[in-house]
């Protein structure tokens, strides 16, 4: 097979409400002035990026952009590990910020200016390194089903909020608005579930817990930070689960998230391990990267340097 030397751009047409899709003439300028050998390909439909990233590296493609957000980032890293042609650590995947949130990219310093950013792959030779890359197992329709994580995912409270705008995006009702009545309505009907958690083999936790959040990077949320202690690349999974505590005590903290302090209140716990175990009662909805991906139990196991990154770090 012929490898290509050039990028493969995967444009979003979901990202940003379409914002991404929008501002490609632009980007694709840029990228062009700074003398960028690409071809491009825009989604047209949910998961669509997970099968251009395939289609890429059967084409030869080394080299992966993302132009959007953090779900076109999570779906293209699953593209890339559900292939055989190459061990996905041999790909090296960028990123041309145009989400809502856009964690990843503040997790690698990455410019939201296009420009910036564009001069950043420009000079990707020399800004890749390695990152982690989490294996989550889950149950999905009553069926083993696996799913790979790039940033942080989370059950309980998090992921119920998911699972309704997910329904709700089900429904052609998506957009800022309608994750706002997700947040709101997921609040005042959330009830805690009681969780077991095993680290390595050995249990951490157990009982009633109002999150449970897992990370290989430290931001979500649009700069929350359930991880403010993760390291992209230290082969390990941060963990912290927030206990039995009342919702108004929950919301009073919220602010600590964005502080990266929440590690100072009693009711949070955190710790860090290769190999995670979590069990619910009756269940909790898994979210990975912003995305459902199935209900309890979980197994989560980290792949070391499982994958190249653009990175301003």
């Amino acid at each position: 097979m012929t490898f290509s030397s050039a990028w493969k751009v995967i444009v979003s047409s979901r990202s940003g409400a379409g914002k991404a899709a929008k501002d490609w003439p632009e980007i694709s300028n840029l990228l062009k002035d700074r003398g960028i050998e690409f071809s491009e390909h825009i989604t047209d439909h949910a998961y669509h990026a997970i099968e251009l990233a395939r289609e890429a590296v059967r084409e030869g493609y080394r080299k992966l952009l993302v132009v959007g957000g953090d779900g076109a980032m999570h779906e293209v890293l699953n593209g890339l590990y559900s292939q055989d042609e190459v061990r996905p650590s041999d790909v090296t995947l960028g990123l041309i910020p145009v989400g809502s949130g856009n964690d990843w990219s503040r997790l690698h310093a990455i410019p939201a200016d296009f420009a910036a950013a564009a001069d950043l792959i420009a000079a990707a030779d020399s800004h890749t390194r390695p990152q982690d890359v989490a294996c989550v197992h889950t149950l999905m329709d009553g069926r083993p089903y696996c799913r790979y994580m790039i940033n942080i995912g989370g059950l309980g409270f998090d992921s119920e909020v998911c699972h309704r705008f997910d329904l709700a995006k089900a429904r052609g009702q998506g957009g800022d608005k309608q994750y706002l009545k997700s947040l709101i309505t997921g609040f005042f009907s959330y009830k805690p579930l009681t969780f077991r958690v095993d680290v390595d083999g050995v249990e951490f936790f157990r009982g009633p817990a109002i999150s449970v959040a897992l990370g290989i990077g430290k931001y979500c949320g649009g700069g929350m930070m359930q991880t403010p202690e993760a390291v992209p690349d230290d082969g390990l999974i941060d963990l912290t689960v927030v206990g039995k505590i009342s919702k108004w005590n929950f919301l009073s903290k919220v602010p600590s998230l964005f502080k990266g302090n929440i590690f100072k209140y009693k009711e949070v716990m955190h710790t860090r391990g290769r190999r995670i175990g979590i069990w619910a009662t009756p269940y909790s909805y898994m979210e990975v990267d912003g995305e459902p991906v199935g209900i309890t139990p979980v197994q989560i196991e980290v792949i070391p340097a499982g994958v190249q990154v653009v990175s301003n770090l």
